[in-house]
């Protein structure tokens, strides 16, 4: 092999290594927020009890996409929205219905009301670890979470 074959080996060696190893993962952009929650309290401002973890009601976070799903016998409703990471706070916006094969419905902010959520979206992160996450607003009160 002569100089120059060698050197056009190397580099198309280390361009193919390259794309190998920087395309198998999406970038982790949230930290411990990513994963899968299960709502296990749910308090008002007053600090009175709306549900427990028998609301089967569970938020998912994944980049920039947050899932929404309540389980129960009436209703297994399933909606996903936009969401930013400020680090002490997430503001949700632009609900959608998950209708599945591309059919996809916008909802108004005040359907995920009944996840929790705020009329303007935001919700204060009051704690956030590997295991559990507390989030609330001067609207709705408190939500804490575990993940699972």
């Amino acid at each position: 092999m002569t100089m120059r074959t060698n050197n056009i080996f190397k580099l198309l060696f280390t361009a193919l290594i390259s794309v190998l190893f920087f395309s198998c993962d999406k970038v982790d952009c949230n930290g411990d927020l990513d994963g899968q929650w299960q709502m296990t309290e749910w308090t008002t401002p007053s600090g009175e009890l709306v549900g427990n973890n028998e609301m089967q009601i569970y938020y998912s976070f994944q980049l920039q996409m947050m899932g929404f799903q309540r389980l129960s016998a009436t209703n297994n409703g399933r909606q996903r929205s936009s969401f930013e990471n400020k680090g002490s706070a997430i503001r949700i916006y632009d609900p959608i219905e998950y209708l599945g094969a591309g059919h996809d419905s916008i909802l108004p902010m005040d359907v995920l009301s009944r996840y929790g959520v705020p009329s303007d979206g935001i919700m204060k992160i009051e704690h956030l670890s590997s295991q559990k996450m507390v989030l609330s607003s001067a609207e709705k009160g408190r939500l804490s979470f575990r993940k699972y």
